[in-house]
């Protein structure tokens, strides 16, 4: 007589020890894999600011080098800093609205255009094929929970928000740049990614709040930094900027 095979599969009881063990194995596998993927999304975003960062700066000293006083009133943003507002210091701003208006040929002659075409240049080197026209809006606009970053893209129909404060000598004071669900901050020598889905730019308050939205204490060199939703106007009176 041959002997016949038996085959045979699991019992219910085995397979729910098996649906156990990979949810088991799931639950403690699944964070760590999130926690992977956030902080190389973060590190991406904190890479493009970065080139950024360098690529407007170097533009800029350049720039201001060769310059002969043709740019002196591109300085025309007031930075106040302390809380008192008595101390304050004259900066050039660009946003994704200034980029705007530079690919659309939208106030060409206003005080800011020429240094506007400077980091404009720059950035479309660095992001001519991954960056949208930028918005008809001051992104500084957007700087509360309510009205967020996330907000602000959603409303102007654009994928990437900027903001850029220079001084004098073409360094880069403060960067926001908000793209694909992440802030990154550049201030005080650092950057800083946030990436609650209710960040939203700094606007008027002060800088300290950057560091107060990560849940960190803000060094006291920049704390009280504010930037005024203000400008020198070409009359030479004072008016609003965003």
């Amino acid at each position: 007589m041959e002997s016949k095979r038996k085959e045979k599969g699991f019992t219910l009881v085995e397979m729910i020890i098996v649906i156990a063990i990979i949810g088991i194995l799931a639950t403690l596998l699944v964070p760590s894999i999130m926690h992977f993927v956030k902080k190389a999304r973060l590190t991406a975003a904190i890479g493009d600011a970065k080139v950024i960062k360098s690529a407007v700066e170097s533009s800029l000293i350049d720039r201001l080098t060769q310059a002969d006083g043709d740019l002196t009133n591109a300085f025309n943003k007031i930075l106040y800093l302390d809380k008192n507002k008595k101390q304050i210091e004259s900066v050039g701003a660009f946003t994704s609205f200034s980029w705007y208006n530079y690919r659309k040929k939208i106030n060409q002659s206003n005080k800011s255009a020429k240094v506007d075409k400077v980091i404009a240049g720059a950035l479309e080197g660095e992001f001519s094929e991954q960056w949208d026209t930028g918005a008809q809006v001051n992104p500084l606009k957007y700087n509360n929970a309510s009205m967020n970053c996330a907000k602000y893209l959603k409303d102007n129909n654009t994928n990437f928000a900027l903001v850029l404060v220079y001084n004098r000598s073409g360094s880069v004071r403060m960067m926001q740049i908000y793209r694909k669900g992440i802030l990154v901050t550049y201030v005080n020598g650092e950057f800083i990614g946030n990436m609650d889905t209710n960040s939203h730019f700094v606007g008027s308050a002060s800088w300290g709040t950057i560091y107060t939205d990560v849940g960190r204490e803000a060094p006291d060199v920049v704390k009280d930094y504010s930037l005024k939703n203000g400008q020198i106007k070409d009359d030479g009176t004072s008016g609003n900027w965003y």
